[in-house]
């Protein structure tokens, strides 16, 4: 089962509207993990896509902060209550998190990441959540320094290939981490970011754009998340 994702991340609405457009361009689906209120996410074609929650428990950590587990996602289902999957911002995860996810009736978590792994499934956890693995992500491509003319990964086949990508990202067609940290201090203005988008090398918006390509060529479904997480559940995978 194919299926593509993107971590909103807090970009801004134009950052936002960029990736939705070439999901609509080509009509391949997508699951939207979101970080916070957005009028692009909120009036998107439900048909193609699907919108989930990123929360972000960062502040837990440093310590210095007063909210809870439950105070951050109750905040951010508060503004996406129709969310029924979750993905945490850097893939933060423990046994007491999922306790959380279940407790507010989330039906799925993609937080296992197995780059360029095939042979994965989803599977029902104990709290009957179920868990959807990713075998993609952007910035870790770069990160192993693979060229971005190829993905590394099969699409035409009956293997589960989820992507992960980041709309800034996409924007930027980011191809390394020195592109993304010479714009990070520009992540408000769209504008301005264009002014460090690549056009020297592939990068993730070509790859992103020869995938959907090749999807529409080859006939390919794509799938939501929540999709593979009901087949999980009708088939009794555990």
């Amino acid at each position: 089962m194919l299926a593509f994702t993107c971590d909103i991340d807090w970009a801004p609405e134009e950052v936002i509207a960029d990736t939705l457009n070439i999901f609509e361009i080509f009509g391949v689906k997508c699951t939207l993990f979101s970080t916070h209120h957005s009028l692009e996410l909120t009036k998107s074609n439900r048909k193609l896509f699907e919108i989930g929650i990123h929360p972000n428990f960062h502040p837990l950590l440093r310590g210095n902060s007063n909210t809870s587990y439950e105070d951050i996602l109750d905040e951010i289902l508060d503004i996406h209550p129709e969310a029924v999957g979750v993905r945490t911002h850097t893939m933060m995860q423990s046994v007491a998190i999922l306790q959380k996810f279940s407790d507010k009736k989330l039906l799925y978590e993609a937080n296992t990441f197995m780059p360029y792994q095939y042979g994965l499934k989803a599977f029902k956890l104990w709290n009957n959540m179920v868990r959807i693995p990713f075998n993609w992500e952007d910035d870790v491509h770069w990160a192993y320094g693979y060229s971005f003319e190829d993905a590394r990964m099969e699409i035409d086949t009956d293997e589960l290939v989820i992507f992960d990508f980041h709309p800034i990202h996409i924007y930027l067609n980011t191809e390394n981490k020195y592109r993304y940290n010479e714009a990070k201090n520009y992540l408000s203005d769209p504008k301005k970011l264009l002014e460090y988008r690549n056009s020297e090398v592939p990068g993730t918006r070509d790859l992103l754009m020869n995938l959907l390509k090749r999807c529409n060529e080859k006939e390919l479904t794509t799938h939501k998340l929540k999709d593979i997480a009901y087949t999980c559940l009708a088939e009794g995978l555990m």
